[in-house]
């Protein structure tokens, strides 16, 4: 299912890009930043040099050039690669928390990258920095609980060992036996989960959690909706089980961008010193277009404004260049980001 619209969200010191399904409902999200350092990305050709083989762990690690770090690559018994020889490889899975390394492969033997892909041939269409449609769905990739179209919801927790997927009816108005109305609220869970994997970028042992009663027949009508709906968006890897007796639905999705939630939320799962500011310049920015002859001040949250004073000077550059040097920034420590005229 290629995506039927494509919303591009152009800042001066960002850009967020949504795919969106026939129905509206984002399907991937994009997001490229100013000092945002990311040496090592997914269907990137790089060289590095084979530095230790450890079949008993799998593989072997290539330390990357241009002091991108290590990298983890699959070997086999009978492979015919020696330590310290030089290798071209494919990154294949971007790195994650919990210290995992990205894994790479052979560059002739690695896969097709269209999963990484699923904007097709849509036009794309420029929108104002601020887009409702857009907010939206990077607000979706950090929340925990997301709506069902037939109304309910599931909410999404990621663990070390999994993503546990627990489905809720509140709100279903669905009529008719406790057997049919059980089966709607899976089949739109399982199809919403799908969504959600691919445009959250998760991967791993995924859990979710259905509505009884679920007999093996409806079970399977669930699986298929699920591997359906995520086969029609990604080509990445994922099996499906049938539901276990307890009603768990289980499925193993092959890992490859970095989660988003982990380019915007600091561990604790609250938004980054960094999305803060960048959630600040964009409002400036919207400010900007409107009043292009005011002098504004980008009120910030404490934390936030010592990562700008820190990291950001290629920030404030970015938006003088665009609008003029007639930007100030401090901090009162508001929750959020504030913008306001200079007087």
């Amino acid at each position: 299912m290629p995506a039927a619209r494509i919303l591009q969200e152009v800042c001066a010191a960002e850009t967020r890009e949504v795919a969106l399904d026939e129905t509206g409902r984002p399907i991937a999200v994009r997001l490229t930043r100013l000092t945002e350092n990311r040496p090592v990305q997914i269907g990137q050709l790089m060289t590095g040099r084979l530095r230790t083989i450890s079949l008993s762990q799998g593989g072997g690690f290539v330390e990357l050039d241009g002091h991108a770090g290590d990298a983890f690559l699959r070997l086999q018994e009978g492979h015919g690669l020696t330590e310290g020889q030089s290798l071209e490889v494919r990154v294949v899975a971007e790195t994650r928390e919990g210290s995992k390394l990205p894994r790479v492969a052979l560059a002739g033997k690695s896969k097709d990258f269209r999963f990484l892909d699923p904007w097709g041939t849509a036009a794309v269409e420029r929108v104002e920095p601020g887009d409702e449609t857009v907010a939206m769905a990077f607000d979706m990739v950090i929340s925990e609980t997301v709506n069902l179209p037939g109304g309910g919801n599931i909410t999404l927790e990621r663990t070390r060992a999994l993503v546990a997927v627990d489905v809720d009816t509140s709100g279903r108005s669905d009529t008719g036996r406790a057997a049919n109305r059980a089966l709607k609220v899976n089949l739109d869970a399982a199809a919403e989960l799908a969504r959600q994997i691919r445009l959250r970028n998760l991967g791993g042992l995924i859990v979710m959690d259905c509505v009884s009663p679920l007999n093996r027949e409806s079970g399977k009508q669930v699986r298929d909706r699920f591997n359906t709906v995520f086969r029609s968006i990604s080509d990445q890897r994922v099996r499906a089980l049938l539901p276990s007796d307890l009603g768990l639905l289980q499925a193993s999705v092959e890992w490859a961008e970095t989660p988003i939630a982990e380019r915007l939320l600091d561990p604790s799962g609250s938004k980054s010193s960094r999305t803060v500011c960048f959630d600040g310049f964009r409002r400036l920015e919207q400010e900007a277009r409107a009043k292009r002859m005011d002098r504004l001040r980008l009120d910030l949250p404490g934390h936030a404004l010592a990562w700008l004073n820190k990291e950001g000077d290629e920030l404030r550059q970015a938006l003088a260049e665009k609008y003029g040097d007639r930007f100030t920034y401090d901090s009162t420590d508001p929750k959020s980001p504030i913008v306001a005229t200079v007087p």
